[in-house]
């Protein structure tokens, strides 16, 4: 889930901005597959899909990808958070 900072309301105009941050910092090491940002009632979510061996592979490979996303998408006035995904 990505969430306006500031309490501004998240715009849906800032999904393509925001799949095509995912897709740069995204590492051959990742194995990022597809990438879906939309728009809900309190921020964006943005649905990843990655090949991996294991959930854990793929939870670590996404974790790496959201911290190195982390400081542009903060730029673009948004925060990361996500529930805590099982590893």
């Amino acid at each position: 889930m990505l969430l306006p900072r500031s309490g501004a309301d998240a715009a849906s105009g800032d999904c393509p901005v925001l799949h095509d941050l995912l897709w740069v910092h995204a590492t051959p090491d990742v194995r990022l597959e597809h990438v879906r940002v939309r728009p809900t009632d309190t921020g964006l979510e943005a649905v990843l899909f990655v090949r991996a061996a294991s959930d854990t592979d793929a939870v670590i490979g996404v974790q790496h990808l959201l911290d190195r996303a982390r400081g542009p998408i903060t730029a673009h006035g948004y925060g990361v958070a996500h529930p805590p995904l099982p590893v």
